[in-house]
C-alpha cells in the first residue's frame, strides 16, 4: 500500500509539472502570436511606404517629382512676371493620383450678371406651405351712407294662425281700486230649500242663580178638620 501511495503521489506530481509546462507553452504561444501580428502590421506599413515612394520618386534621379511639381507651380504663381519664354507644349503624362481635397477658399466677389436665359417650362406645383398665424383684426371702417328706402311690396297672404304660447307666470296683485257706487237692489230670488238639521250642540253651563221671588199667598185646607186653627 505504501508503494502504491508513493507511486500515486509521484504521478500526481508529474501531472502537475506537465500542467505547468503546458501553461508556460500557452503563454509563450500567445506572446509569439502577438509579436507575429505586430510584425505583420509593421511589414504592411513598410510596404505601403515603399509603394508610396515608388509612385512619387523617380529612381533614376532620386527626386520626388510630385513635390517638385508642386514647388514649380508655387514658383510660377508667386512670380508670374519672372517667367521665361513659353516653350513648346510637352507630351501629356499619365494622370497622377488624386490628392487630398484642399481647404475651401474665400468666396470671391460676384461677377456681372449674365443675360437672362429663355423662360423654362413651368414646374409642377409645390406642396402647400404651413399656414401662418392669423393677423390682428383691423380697425372698423367708417359707416357708409344709408341708401334710399325701397318701395313697399304688395301685402302677402295671411298665414295660418300660430299655436297658443305657453301661459306666462301670474303677475303681482295690483293695488285695490276705489270703491264703486252702490248699485240698485236686485230682485229677491226664490227661497232656497231647507237645509239638513244640524247636530245638537253641547249643554251650556249653568247660569247664575236668580233673585228670590215674592212669598206666595197661604192656601186653604180643603178638609173639615181643624188643622188650620191649630196651626
Amino acid at each position: 500500500m505504501d508503494t502504491l501511495a508513493s507511486l500515486l503521489n509521484k504521478a500526481i506530481e508529474n501531472i502537475t509539472n506537465l500542467n505547468n509546462e503546458l501553461n508556460k507553452l500557452k503563454s509563450s504561444h500567445n506572446l509569439l502570436t502577438n509579436k507575429y501580428l505586430e510584425s505583420c502590421n509593421t511589414i504592411k506599413d513598410l510596404q505601403n511606404k515603399i509603394t508610396n515612394l515608388e509612385t512619387r520618386v523617380n529612381p533614376d534621379v532620386a527626386i520626388d517629382y510630385i513635390r517638385l511639381e508642386e514647388l514649380m507651380i508655387k514658383i510660377c504663381r508667386e512670380n508670374p512676371n519672372n517667367l521665361g519664354p513659353k516653350g513648346p507644349q510637352g507630351d501629356i503624362g499619365p494622370q497622377g493620383l488624386m490628392g487630398p481635397t484642399g481647404a475651401t477658399g474665400c468666396i470671391g466677389a460676384y461677377g456681372m450678371p449674365g443675360p437672362t436665359g429663355p423662360t423654362g417650362c413651368q414646374g409642377s406645383q409645390g406642396l402647400r406651405g404651413i399656414d401662418g398665424s392669423i393677423g390682428e383684426k383691423g380697425p372698423t371702417g367708417c359707416q357708409g351712407p344709408i341708401g334710399p328706402v325701397g318701395h313697399i311690396g304688395p301685402t302677402g297672404f295671411k298665414g295660418p294662425n300660430g299655436l297658443i304660447g305657453i301661459q306666462g307666470e301670474r303677475g303681482e296683485i295690483g293695488q285695490r281700486g276705489p270703491m264703486g257706487d252702490k248699485g240698485e237692489p236686485g230682485i229677491q230670488g226664490p227661497s232656497g230649500e231647507q237645509g239638513l238639521e244640524g247636530k245638537q250642540g253641547r249643554d251650556g253651563n249653568q247660569g247664575p242663580r236668580g233673585e228670590a221671588g215674592m212669598p206666595g199667598k197661604r192656601g186653604q185646607c180643603g178638609c173639615d178638620c181643624k188643622c188650620v186653627g191649630k196651626t
